[in-house]
């Protein structure tokens, strides 16, 4: 099955959309998508290190979706 390419803003807000129906994530919760070779599909998930350290459950939440999407979406070059 082809992945559908979508821009790093699209796939961020994509990511905020599905946490918002968990309750271990604050709303707001700061993430970017950012370009990364080292997987397949060509994009990573990056957090505060601050953040990550006060909400693991939400970090272990999106780590989760980001597998998922990552089954589907390819990053597209800018």
């Amino acid at each position: 099955m082809a992945k559908t390419r979508i821009s790093s803003t699209d796939l961020t807000a994509l990511i905020a959309e599905r946490l918002q129906r968990f309750s271990e994530c604050p709303d707001g919760f700061p993430l970017a998508v950012v370009p990364d070779h080292a997987h397949r599909s060509g994009w990573s998930v990056v957090m505060n290190a601050g953040e990550r350290r006060r909400h693991p459950s939400c970090v272990r939440r999106i780590e989760t979706i980001a597998r998922q999407l990552r089954r589907i979406y390819l990053l597209a070059q800018d």
